[in-house]
């Protein structure tokens, strides 16, 4: 009997079997298992029956039968489907599409066709990633839950790879041999690059970790490292993973794809075999949870620990959601064939509206509380059981839950596929959420798990109208809005006959001045959680907030405000200080001048003290001029849209491409490049920026270029009080001629 925590699952397409490793205290074991997965084809029974004989002409094909699932999600009827299983698992894929194209691609449906295997056969096998398990030779047995809230972690060992080059340039070049090889502490250097790569594939293998850490190791690293071991005819002694029989290749190509208005670069994905591979620098997940909130994921998702590392949020609450349904016996289509019902013009604008935001009241005021409804659309979903096939069901015409003023009905006889899945991931993080705050547990921990789910839970809700997801419907997309409407509009009627000034609104939040209070705002917070069913939190109360106005215009911002909370602490949304492209130079002014804004406790005070922010700003001012700021400091970075060949305006950004270029150096769309600006008016782009890789310690910068964006800077704080950026910028114009005046009259 072998017992270990599942680490890693994955096909070996050559002997046709699946591969499981199993870890435990710094033991591992590897086992490999057939299995035969199927797809399924639903069609009218005589096409079912002409594929049938076509089927079975194939070699690829190991079986053909006849069966009655169930299709519709939401319906219990089974329907007559062909089962086809292949004979090989690289065949699934390939008999599918094949099919498909015979049907011309819409007389057959296809069912269970790109279920990721290693999920696939661990639901199948009663197992899940990262549990304990027992291994008798023939099956495995699990003592503990999927969801359990309770459960020892994996202990795992870990090591971190870094490859320094011959060369001292800033940009690496796949040109430059290895000159070093970093394992942990050990640092592997040998005459010559071959003996450096081999003794340093040979120190992992002897300190042999579980999970190999690594900066940038899928966009630099690992491309770096087997470009190398190609060129010095070694590329097959080179094998990262602890299975002798795989070779590590890129698991899927890089590639640039546009989301939410922007173009993000997703490098290819470098996955071992028997060992995990987490890239620190492009793994999101890790970013905001680390491994603690991987592993929780991984284990309720069923996705192997080092590939949900380069996956996001959303795709782990869409495989969560496949896993339930397969779970309740229904197959999963290959296509989504859901469409959206017709609308009039009319229902359009009435349906297509989004969450309520109302304009806030631009300035500074005091004594105000914000409250925030917890996992408000997630909890919508479950509440309201909003479900793509519980939202105009055929079975509740009747139903009186409707939704608010899109009237449609949703079904009150099963609780929904998404609500289902919703709720034990509420309970979680709740529970994280809760542990977090308390001292008897290990906080750090709990933080970061319920930081996990927390991301996990704003997804969802993109999901349900997401063209492309699984178990989407636009229809549900639009009643989770109506309804938060419908929530926030009930907290704001409450809280206002409670003697609150509603000042602001986002969505699920409320900022609130307390101008004739009758209840405290925790039992207001109650009220509005009694009034709407969902609860609602004090998120904090505000010595004295400032509402700022959109950067065009006098309108309030819907997201751009600072503010002082009772416990001294500082939340501030919208400015260069949250914007991650805005030189270190530019956010230390802004942090500098909240920091003198927050010694005041109250209005009075917070006016008293601008002065004395302004005087930082003028600080500021007086480096720059006299060349007192460090070049690091004055990088901007801007990830690029498109390529330099696009660009039909002679941008900084575009001088800064050419930079790049002019280095033999290629960056795809998503990707960022990193510049000072030197001379912003020049038509010469090599003088224009210098870009991170040819920058030098004495290079000179732009001051009027950097004396603006203070004074933008500026502005974005102390707007409201007047302070415009030409306003500010005359004052650094006397800062200027100051500091000339001196430099003049000095010895």
């Amino acid at each position: 009997m072998l017992t270990g925590n599942i680490l890693d699952v994955y096909p070996d397409y050559k002997n046709n079997v699946m591969v499981t490793w199993l870890i435990q205290k710094r033991k591992t074991v590897r086992i490999e298992e057939p299995y035969e997965p199927s797809f399924y084809v639903y069609s009218s029974p005589s096409e079912l029956y002409t594929l049938a004989s076509l089927l079975k002409a194939l070699p690829e094909v190991q079986n053909i039968t006849f069966t009655a699932r169930k299709i519709t999600l939401g319906s219990d009827k089974k329907t007559l489907v062909l089962e086809v299983t292949p004979k090989h698992l690289r065949s699934l894929g390939k008999l599918a599409y094949m099919i498909d194209a015979w049907g011309t691609f819409h007389k057959y449906q296809l069912f269970n066709v790109d279920l990721r295997l290693p999920t696939r056969y661990l639901q199948h096998k009663g197992v899940f990633c990262n549990a304990l398990v027992s291994w008798n030779g023939k099956r495995f047995s699990c003592e503990e839950g999927q969801w359990d809230i309770d459960y020892d972690m994996p202990v795992f060992t870990t090591a971190t790879m870094n490859i320094q080059h011959e060369t001292t340039a800033k940009r690496l070049s796949f040109t430059e041999g290895i000159s070093s090889i970093s394992i942990n502490d050990a640092c592997i250097a040998c005459d010559n690059e071959v003996d450096t790569i081999l003794a340093a594939v040979e120190h992992l293998h002897n300190i042999n970790p579980d999970i190999l850490y690594t900066h940038q190791g899928d966009s630099i690293l690992f491309p770096y490292l087997y470009y190398r071991a190609t060129e010095c005819g070694i590329r097959d002694h080179i094998n990262l993973g602890r299975d002798k029989t795989q070779r590590c290749r890129p698991a899927k190509q890089a590639k640039s794809y546009f989301s939410y208005g922007n173009i993000i670069y997703r490098p290819a994905f470098y996955t071992l075999y028997g060992r995990a591979h987490i890239d620190r620098h492009h793994s999101f997940l890790y970013g905001e949870s680390g491994l603690n909130g991987i592993v929780d994921i991984s284990r309720c998702s069923n996705i192997p620990l080092q590939l949900l590392s380069r996956l996001g949020p959303g795709t782990a609450i869409s495989q969560i959601q496949v896993n339930a349904a397969l779970e309740k016996g229904y197959l999963i289509p290959w296509k989504k064939t859901i469409p959206e019902t017709w609308k009039t013009a009319r229902d359009l604008l009435v349906a297509d509206r989004g969450g309520l935001i109302l304009e806030p009241a631009v300035g500074l005021h005091e004594k105000v509380i914000e409250l925030d409804f917890a996992s408000l659309y997630p909890n919508i979903m479950l509440k309201f059981n909003i479900s793509p096939e519980t939202m105009l069901c055929s079975c509740c015409h009747t139903s009186l839950q409707r939704v608010p003023q899109l009237t449609y009905h949703i079904c009150t006889k099963k609780q929904g596929l998404i609500p289902e899945v919703l709720e034990p991931i509420l309970h979680r993080r709740f529970c994280f959420k809760a542990r977090a705050k308390n001292k008897r547990y290990d906080t750090k921990l709990y933080k970061e798990l319920q930081m996990a789910w927390k991301w996990i839970l704003l997804v969802c809700f993109g999901y349900t109208g997401y063209r492309n997801a699984r178990y989407g419907r636009i229809e549900c997309y639009e009643s989770i809005t109506a309804f938060s409407r419908e929530i926030l509009l009930t907290a704001m009627e409450v809280a206002e006959q409670a003697g609150y000034r509603v000042l602001h609104g986002i969505v699920d939040s409320l900022w609130i001045e307390a101008e004739h209070p009758l209840v405290s705002p925790t039992h207001l917070s109650r009220r509005i959680s009694t009034k709407t069913g969902i609860k609602m939190d004090v998120e904090g109360q505000y010595h004295w907030i400032v509402f700022l106005p959109c950067k065009e215009g006098e309108v309030g911002a819907l997201n751009r405000y600072y503010g002082l909370f009772t416990d001294g602490s500082v939340k501030v949304r919208g400015i260069e200080l949250r914007q991650r492209n805005a030189p270190h130079f530019l956010k230390k002014l802004q942090q500098e001048m909240l920091a003198v804004l927050s010694q005041a406790s109250s209005a009075q005070e917070f006016t008293e003290v601008i002065p004395k922010a302004l005087e930082m700003f003028q600080t500021y001012g007086r480096a720059l001029l006299r060349k007192e700021v460090d070049n690091n400091d004055l990088v901007i970075t801007t990830r690029i849209s498109r390529a330099v060949s696009a660009y039909k305006v002679n941008t900084i950004a575009k001088a800064a491409l050419l930079q790049v270029r002019d280095l033999g150096m290629h960056v795809e769309p998503g990707q960022s490049i990193s510049y000072i600006v030197s001379d912003e008016h020049t038509r010469n782009y090599r003088d224009r920026v210098c870009i991170v890789e040819s920058l030098e310690k004495d290079k000179q910068y732009d001051n009027n270029y950097y004396l603006r964006q203070c004074a933008k800077c500026a502005e974005s704080i102390l707007i409201p009080f007047g302070y415009t950026q030409e306003k500010l910028e005359t004052m650094l114009n006397k800062v200027q001629w100051r500091e000339t005046t001196r430099v003049s009259v000095l010895p």
